[in-house]
């Protein structure tokens, strides 16, 4: 999969999409994610973790928890910054990353 590309459709979704290094590790900011859960919108910063990550295929990472969606929420500091994400396994790594997105996304929908 090409990175570079897997970037631009992300920015042609979200034109604020930027890629950033974490170690070896290339993941995706996305400030001002709007996330649909239940039934509104809330938006939040975001970071596409579209490798594995603390016994996960791939992770999305949020700014603050959704109040009301999961229970299940843990604290991360990735890039010098806290960041919130739940348990929600299978994402896989071999498919676009705005599926990767969509996929993690539907866990707080």
């Amino acid at each position: 999969m090409n990175e570079a590309e897997e970037i631009l459709r992300l920015q042609a979704l979200y034109p604020s999409a930027r890629d950033l290094k974490d170690g070896g590790n290339i993941c995706v900011l996305l400030p001002d994610l709007p996330v649909l859960s239940l039934g509104q919108h809330v938006i939040r910063t975001a970071l596409l973790y579209p490798h594995a990550h603390t016994g996960y295929l791939t992770r999305l990472f949020l700014s603050e928890p959704i109040q009301g969606r999961r229970s299940d929420w843990s604290q991360h500091t990735l890039l010098t910054r806290n960041w919130w994400t739940w348990s929600w396994q299978h994402v896989t790594p071999n498919q676009p990353w705005t599926a990767i997105l969509a996929n993690h996304l539907k866990a707080l929908a």
